[in-house]
């Protein structure tokens, strides 16, 4: 059997739901005491006084639903962090703490800006993300332009302006990094995920073409050869529709197994064939009419991936000189070691395919096979006959 990889993806869709009402709770209890505060105690005309609470708590409302509606609380986002923009200075102990009034947009609570930022860049489809930041740069130039004369700061003249754009911009641009970077990963992983989806399918794929082309062809030998021997020969029917019966059992057996996989359950499958089956399946193909030599060495301590690509290499060989050589003829099956690892190799005599033939699916399933467990496979013309022979490491 061959491995597979397992690719863990982010999780389940609620837990990232309420770790972000965890984290929308956390800077709620935090910052939004102290904005309300400064609000509150700001000594500012009571209509701008109310746009500015609403805007504290839409902002922090926001971050808890940036997840579930990252561009509509994006959205809401932006137009609460454009009251604080346009919102006259602060007054009160806050700003006499500050030295100075100052414009609300310094509250603590405008980080939850660069939250809702990461969201959009991290769930929204394009062209959202890049929409998203843009807005973002535009809101950093409004506020530079909005504090360019704030007297509280400890730097003054270029050096606060210096320091303030490369705050807002460096934020800005962190968040909406951030945020690309997890899209990006989970894109990532979803294609890893596809990809091995798909290698599993073309295995399985190779699996049943490999089982029921080589089943039928052995129920289709033996079947034509009953035809002609019942006839004279009564008494051979039970032995000849007992192994079509055999062959049929054992590719339904492996079927099971294949298809097993498919299922949600978790219920035990047949182990798949591997080097110990071969003399099994030789004789099978030599009940079916095909003349088989076989010859292996000591084999024991082939890894079950190989043991299994070694089988089905000889298991489609050998169907195809059932189906396609000359009515009498043999093939020779050799697996053994060398330096390089495991090598099998299958011979027959029964001439070449036609000319002009296109190579079959199941030589490519062959190779893909073979390539899968890191060998390599030649398949060719040799004498009279074609030869397909597969190295394998071990």
């Amino acid at each position: 059997m061959t491995a597979t990889v397992t690719v863990t993806g982010p999780g389940p869709r609620w837990l990232g739901d309420a770790a972000q009402l965890a984290l929308a709770g956390l800077l709620a209890l935090v910052v939004l005491p102290v904005g309300w505060t400064a609000v509150v105690e700001g000594e500012v005309a009571t209509g701008w006084e109310a746009a500015l609470l609403v805007a504290l708590v839409a902002v922090h409302a926001a971050v808890a639903t940036a997840r579930q509606w990252p561009l509509a609380s994006y959205a809401v986002g932006a137009v609460a962090e454009l009251v604080l923009v346009a919102a006259p200075d602060l007054g009160g102990p806050t700003a006499t703490a500050a030295g100075s009034d100052y414009g609300p947009v310094l509250l603590p609570s405008s980080l939850c800006f660069f939250v809702l930022l990461y969201a959009v860049s991290a769930h929204a489809p394009r062209p959202w993300p890049t929409v998203a930041l843009v807005g973002g740069l535009v809101g950093c130039l409004l506020t530079v332009v909005r504090l360019w004369g704030f007297a509280g700061a400890a730097l003054e003249g270029w050096t606060w302006w210096a320091m303030l754009g490369t705050a807002t911009v460096g934020g800005t641009v962190a968040a909406w990094a951030l945020g690309q970077f997890r899209a990006t990963r989970l894109a990532w992983v979803a294609q890893l995920a596809e990809r091995g989806a798909a290698d599993e399918r073309r295995r399985i794929a190779r699996e049943m073409h490999d089982v029921v082309a080589h089943s039928l062809a052995v129920v289709v030998s033996h079947a034509e050869a009953g035809r002609l021997v019942v006839a004279q020969s009564p008494d051979r029917a039970p032995e000849i529709l007992e192994t079509i019966a055999g062959t049929g059992r054992e590719a339904l057996t492996e079927m099971r197994g294949l298809l097993g996989v498919l299922r949600d359950d978790e219920a035990p499958t047949d182990p798949q064939p591997g080097l110990a089956d071969l003399p099994a399946l030789v004789e099978r193909l030599r009940d079916a009419g095909l003349a088989v030599e076989y010859d292996a060495a000591d084999l024991a301590t082939v890894p079950p991936g190989v043991g299994l690509t070694a089988y089905r290499v000889v298991q489609e060989a050998l169907t195809n000189v059932a189906r396609h050589a000359r009515p009498g003829s043999g093939a020779r099956v050799r697996v053994d070691r060398d330096p390089d690892g495991l090598r099998v190799v299958v011979v027959d005599d029964g001439g070449p395919p036609a000319a002009g033939a296109a190579p079959g699916r199941g030589l490519t399933g062959m190779r893909e096979r073979v390539e899968a467990v890191g060998g390599s496979l030649e398949a060719g013309p040799v004498g009279t006959g074609w030869q397909v022979s597969a190295r394998m490491p071990l």
